[in-house]
């Protein structure tokens, strides 16, 4: 089975488009990717048209065309009749010596097999003035009638296409050795020129997007092409058959509008109608033509350059051309061919399998089905019919997805933003973590050449003495060798090397002890400055490094009261039982400028600090953080620029307290 459309699949975005738009519901969803059904796709294009994402494709006949033309054998173009709708704007002579450029030693139009077919029908019409036929030009029409309407094929007209007819007769003017390229609007016609039932006179099908992509290959620009003239046999009315009604009006069977022998059909909707009607015996017109799309200049092989009126009217133009310059009648002959039913119809599933189906996506009722199309499917007893044949999945349908997310959330209590945030905290602690397990690393190697430098530099010290110039040198070397000791030993409390001695301690107690022994209670009343503690109404206790969490209150407190600038203000400390009061959590609030959104991220991280040059080295809070992870517990902070920030730690209560509560 030829496949004409192929799928993209890293393309694919569940979006269901193509299932929306294929008029046969030729796709089939696994895990997800939408992929064509060779045997029941028709070849319409539509997919390829509506997907945004260009996961739909059709096989490209631009590498056999090339080596067609660079080989020993002449190929002719056989030009659909559409192209001046493709090259609006373009002489058509341009276009035509823009193909001989490209190589083609013929360039003949399929306008004049239009014209043999269109006599085909005349007489196939004045022979059997009771039948009632379904016109055959459009590829699209004849695989959907074969696959889904096969009761429809014996009414199929037994008349060739004009690509057929015109590539018979090019081999019979130009030689049997002569290679046929058709180049049109249609993906269908690829299907058609592989047809078995049909005679292998067309080589290769391109569609005007392809024939665009050969012109920029070769560097040709049909704008500026030498004009040239169509190869013989010339045509004729034949040049409006890619108009709607155009099969009428090129065969000379334009009726009155009130006469229902002749029905013009296009597009999905249409189309179905009237085949529906056809076979279900309500109508029984004397020929219909039906189009897959609406008009040939609408194809799917279409760049859509030029908008669709333009399309349009180029071809009407060129057709009064046609009209005027036809120099030969073609003969009258059926130019006759054979169809097959393919029956592609599933078989409908029962009403069991489609409430089982149904009621797994929460469809009990027929309330319940909301028929919303988003799956791809009209309703959702027809997604549910596809889910039982295989071709789609009980995930597509959208409301109950989300329905189930809506649950999930509901069930976890954690609303979506809280999902971001806690997202964004753990990348932010997994870099932290990094970070840490590198400053461990670098302060341990720069630990020991730092003391072979103090040594040294106590050693030269020693022997050039206090009053030699140099002296003043050497101190500056320990100084600065000093604070480097410094730093490194900042990054070792950072990364948490050190053992953390715990002990059971009344925090509230501790808190206030921390206040007044680390700060001057005067000296900040002086500066405006409010530093206090929220009362605590029932004892708090915690297992803690009384050493190190003094550290982690100076320096929260320390950077709030910073934060408050020379205007003053309140920083704040409170404590409270957390959870099932088997955590504690101290929260430092402060009145100052706050912090900005862009530092969020980083506030933790060693040597980052918003304070000014010289006023701090950045490692106060990623210490801070050390402290706390080392402590078992977690740190997090709130703020917006110019409404302050708090900053929360959570410890663990005590053992003890702990061991207490679970006694009965």
């Amino acid at each position: 089975m030829f496949a004409a459309i192929e799928t993209i699949k890293q393309n694919c975005r569940r979006c269901y488009t193509c299932v929306r738009s294929c008029p046969v519901k030729a796709i089939r969803i696994v895990d997800g990717q939408a992929s064509v059904v060779a045997e029941r796709c028709i070849a319409c294009g539509r997919c390829t048209t509506v997907c945004s994402q260009n996961a739909k494709t059709y096989v490209s006949g631009v590498e056999l065309t090339n080596a067609l033309l660079s080989g020993p054998v002449p190929v002719a173009a056989l030009v659909a009749p559409s192209y001046p709708a493709e090259f609006a704007g373009v002489d058509p002579g341009r276009v035509v010596g823009a193909l001989r450029a490209a190589g083609f030693r013929y360039v003949v139009e399929v306008a004049r097999g239009a014209d043999r077919v269109s006599a085909a029908y005349e007489e196939l019409l004045g022979r059997d003035p009771e039948g009632s036929w379904i016109a055959t030009a459009c590829p699209a029409i004849v695989e959907r009638i074969r696959k889904y309407h096969p009761d429809l094929v014996p009414r199929l007209a037994p008349i060739v296409s004009p690509m057929i007819a015109i590539a018979e007769e090019v081999h019979e003017i130009y030689g049997e050795g002569v290679r046929c390229v058709f180049i049109g609007p249609c993906i269908a016609k690829k299907v058609e020129a592989r047809d078995p039932l049909l005679p292998r006179v067309v080589d290769e099908v391109l569609t005007f997007t392809e024939i665009r992509r050969l012109f920029a290959q070769r560097g040709i620009e049909p704008e500026s092409a030498a004009p040239s003239a169509a190869d013989p046999p010339q045509a004729g009315p034949g040049r409006a058959f890619p108009l709607v009604g155009g099969l009428l009006i090129s065969a000379g069977l334009e009726s009155d509008p009130l006469d229902g022998r002749f029905i013009v059909a296009t597009g999905r909707r249409e189309t179905d109608e009237v085949l529906a009607d056809m076979e279900s015996g309500g109508i029984r017109p004397r020929l219909v033509e039906a189009l897959m799309c609406h008009g040939c200049h609408e194809g799917p092989g279409m760049s859509r350059s030029e908008a669709r009126h333009r399309r349009r009217a180029s071809i009407c133009d060129f057709a009064r051309l046609g009209r005027a310059g036809a120099v030969e009648a073609p003969a009258a002959e059926i130019l006759g061919r054979d169809f097959t039913p393919d029956d592609r119809r599933l078989e409908e599933p029962t009403e069991e399998e489609i409430r089982n189906i149904l009621a797994r996506t929460n469809k009990f009722t027929p309330e319940d089905e909301l028929n919303c199309g988003a799956c791809g499917y009209p309703t959702c007893r027809a997604k549910a019919a596809a889910v039982v044949n295989g071709l789609a999945e009980e995930a597509m349908c959208l409301p109950f997805l989300i329905d189930q997310a809506e649950r999930v959330c509901h069930e976890l209590h954690v609303p979506w933003r809280d999902l971001r945030e806690i997202h964004r905290q753990l990348v932010s602690t997994e870099k932290l973590a990094s970070l840490g397990q590198l400053a461990a690393g670098i302060a341990h190697e720069l630990n020991n050449p730092l003391g072979t430098i103090l040594l040294y530099a106590g050693l030269i010290e020693r022997k050039v003495g206090g009053g030699a110039a140099v002296a003043k040198d050497i101190d500056l070397v320990q100084k600065e060798t000093q604070r480097c000791k410094r730093i490194v030993a900042g990054l070792l409390d950072f990364a948490r090397q050190n053992r953390v001695r715990f002990s059971s301690c009344r925090l509230d107690t501790f808190v206030e002890g921390v206040l007044e022994k680390s700060f001057d209670a005067a000296a900040l009343g002086r500066a405006g400055v409010r530093l206090s503690l929220e009362p605590v109404p029932e004892p708090i206790e915690a297992d803690i490094d009384s050493d190190q969490m003094t550290q982690v209150l100076v320096n929260l407190a320390r950077n709030g009261i910073e934060a408050l600038g020379d205007r003053g203000g309140n920083v704040t400390l409170s404590l409270e039982w957390a959870g099932a009061r088997d955590r504690v959590r101290l929260a430092v609030r402060d009145d100052g400028c706050g912090i900005p959104a862009e530092d969020h991220d980083r506030i933790f991280q060693p040597f980052f600090t918003t304070k000014s040059i010289g006023r701090g080295t950045g490692l106060g809070l990623a210490i801070t953080y050390g402290i706390v992870k080392m402590h078992h517990g977690s740190i997090w902070f709130e703020s917006a620029p110019g409404e302050g920030a708090t900053f929360f730690i959570e410890l663990p209560a005590s053992q003890a307290r702990q061991t207490r509560s679970m006694t009965p």
